[in-house]
């Protein structure tokens, strides 16, 4: 079965696993994320998450809590995020068809999609482009590249195209978004598939996807295949044959209306494993140093979650720190005043909030209820100090960065520069 990644059960990495040791790179493609993120909330009743003067936040909402949840899961080392472009790609320069079947974007997305974008370059995570090639060709030179300098990588996606990159064996394995996220559930996360998994749910293997969707084609992209031939009778010929090329090269030994179909439909056949087969030469300009987790600046990303009404996402700002390898200094952040929030604070009525808050609680693990219950039990009392170790120079950098939000006499900062043990009496 496949394994859910959900924030209480992630798949644990094989002690045995040579690559066990190896930092993990996660990758998401946007658009994927952000569609189910949409469409999760754009079903209520309410018609989607917006803010008390009509900004679109459900793309935002469901896809912040979602990273996270995919943050807390996998407690990566890097990050990045590819999107789309409006420019046309080489596919549909090659094929006017090519996704022609799509429905037409919804009015809100786009604006939602743009404000998203800004609080992923707010929470210093890579957000990646190239005109003229998709999301997924840019997450397939990604993924190849961080293999080649020894990561594992987990991709995100609810898109069956990227099963052609899973291989376990290097380090790759997909993390797919099913059609239960995309309804809003709140117990169902990504699904891991490797090897196994790829194999029960199309029949084939991750290095037979471009060929089997080559021979049956994919409604989604509206790419058709060869006409007549289905998926049953594509997965009988790829275990009996292995790929598309043998097929052709033994087609003597097909018999009857399969073969018929298959001599009239080559060039379709190849036609649809061009537009199927995933990129590895895409041009990017980004070093994989820079999708490390580095924090963020709170003083940049607070004001975008209080444009955007994400009270979840505020209340929870130190949180959100930590989970993106930032220094927290947790014990004077609960007591730390909270200028920024009087305005929200003040402003609380159920008639007059928005409906990013009357809806954004609905499923969000990321913020339990058990961890509100235990918050509201400590009162204004701060939990067990965390400590964090600052052994390297760009710790020590944000360390320096966090140290300049606390400036207020009433609150001080302390620390001891005269200590040299662990022991606290020594």
């Amino acid at each position: 079965m496949p394994k859910s990644t959900s924030s209480d059960n992630s798949p644990p990495v094989p002690e045995d696993d040579p690559m066990a040791a190896s930092p993990l790179l996660i990758l998401i493609d946007g658009h994927s994320l952000a569609f189910r993120s949409y469409f999760a909330f754009a079903k209520s009743r309410q018609g989607g998450l917006r803010t008390k003067t009509g900004i679109p936040t459900s793309v935002c909402f469901g896809f912040i809590k979602s990273l996270l949840e995919v943050m807390e899961s996998e407690n990566p080392n890097a990050i990045a995020i590819a999107f789309d472009t409006k420019e046309a790609t080489f596919r549909q320069q090659a094929d006017a068809s090519y996704k022609a079947n799509r429905t037409e974007t919804p009015e809100d997305f786009l604006p939602d999609v743009k404000n998203l974008q800004q609080l992923l370059q707010g929470l210093r995570i890579p957000v990646i482009t190239s005109p003229g090639y998709e999301a997924d060709d840019i997450l397939a030179t990604l993924a190849h590249q961080a293999i080649d300098q020894g990561y594992r990588v987990k991709v995100v996606s609810g898109d069956r195209d990227l099963f052609q990159l899973v291989a376990p064996d290097k380090g790759i394995t997909v993390l797919y978004l099913s059609g239960a996220f995309a309804r809003g559930s709140a117990t169902v996360g990504p699904t891991e598939y490797g090897l196994e998994e790829v194999e029960a749910k199309l029949g084939v293997l991750p290095s037979q996807v471009v060929d089997y969707k080559a021979l049956c084609g994919d409604p989604s992209d509206n790419i058709p295949g060869v006409k007549g031939i289905g998926a049953k009778t594509a997965v009988k010929l790829l275990k009996e044959y292995q790929n598309l090329d043998n097929i052709y090269a033994s087609l003597d030994t097909i018999k009857g209306a399969v073969k018929k179909k298959l001599e009239v439909g080559k060039s379709d056949a190849e036609h649809a494993r061009y537009l199927v087969q995933l990129r590895f030469d895409t041009p990017i300009d980004i070093d994989l140093d820079q999708c490390q987790l580095q924090g963020f600046d709170p003083k940049v990303l607070k004001p975008l979650l209080e444009k955007l009404e994400l009270k979840s996402f505020i209340s929870q700002i130190d949180k959100l720190q930590q989970s993106f390898g930032g220094v927290v200094l947790e014990d004077i952040q609960t007591d730390a005043p909270n200028n920024t929030d009087s305005d929200t604070d003040s402003d609380t009525d159920s008639d007059t909030d928005s409906n990013t808050d009357t809806q954004e609680d609905q499923g969000i693990s990321f913020f339990s209820a058990a961890e509100t219950e235990e918050f509201q039990e400590q009162g204004s009392n701060t939990g067990s100090i965390q400590p964090q170790i600052i052994d390297t120079v760009d710790k020590l950098t944000q360390l320096v960065e966090q140290l300049k939000y606390y400036t207020d006499a009433g609150n001080p900062v302390a620390w001891d520069t005269e200590t040299s043990d662990l022991e606290p009496r020594e």
